[in-house]
């Protein structure tokens, strides 16, 4: 598994058994009176990954919490939480007062601009590695894209808000989240937020979702499969055009 990343990513680790002396013990929070240590949410080979990736981020982040009164939401900020507190490339906003109907959510933003970028739900199993890659994208320098791509993607005028429904245990789910939200990171006009489907029935049943992935552009437009950014890209360029 670890391999495949590699190759998809173009991310390394050094020595994971390093990595495990280097974080151990490291970033403990207190949270309603019940410490949650890294170890409890982050495998050494996630912390590794994590540090590989903040070691190469280029810009702050703040990650902002959304969140309402379910047990998914205590889960989330503990979660955060604990990944703010292992580098100060990351920082945590609780946002208060809102009124976010897909609450419990955290959205990444870079110089007080939201980086059209969030997740809905816990951002673990499958999708822990796409949310790592969010972030890189995001803040900079990101993963290698087409230039090509890159123009088409920065070409785009009118806004394309991209839902992506998922379960944490689905093995397709991640390359279309990535995909997608690279987009979003490169993309002025273009917003890719994820959704763990298991905590929202309000929209399993509005798109009719039998299956996951799926990919919703504008709040009408359905897809279901695993696909790539130039895939995604050619869907977002007919559905604006």
């Amino acid at each position: 598994y670890v391999a495949k990343v590699q190759s998809r990513t173009g991310l390394r680790t050094r020595d994971p058994v390093i990595r495990e002396k280097v974080f151990a013990g490291k970033a403990e929070k207190v949270s309603g009176g019940d410490s949650t240590t890294q170890s409890e949410l982050f495998t050494p080979e996630m912390c590794a990954q994590l540090e590989t990736v903040f070691e190469r981020m280029e810009n702050p982040l703040v990650l902002k919490l959304y969140l309402d009164n379910r047990p998914v939401s205590k889960e989330l900020q503990e979660y955060i939480e604990t990944l703010t507190a292992m580098t100060d490339k990351l920082s945590l906003e609780l946002v208060t007062g809102h009124n976010d109907e897909f609450a419990p959510c955290v959205k990444l933003y870079k110089d007080d601009i939201y980086t059209g970028l969030a997740f809905h739900g816990v951002p673990g199993g499958h999708e822990f590695t796409s949310f790592v890659l969010g972030m890189y994208n995001a803040t900079g320098p990101g993963q290698a894209m087409d230039e090509d791509i890159r123009k088409r993607i920065k070409g785009i005028r009118n806004q394309v808000d991209i839902k992506i429904l998922v379960s944490l245990s689905c093995t397709m789910c991640p390359d279309l989240v990535i995909a997608a939200q690279h987009m979003a990171a490169v993309g002025e006009h273009v917003t890719a937020e994820v959704y763990d489907i298991q905590h929202y029935e309000s929209l399993r049943n509005k798109y009719k979702i039998m299956s996951v992935p799926c990919m919703v552009i504008n709040d009408e437009h359905v897809y279901f499969g695993k696909k790539n950014i130039q895939q995604i890209l050619e869907i977002a360029e007919d559905v604006v055009k």
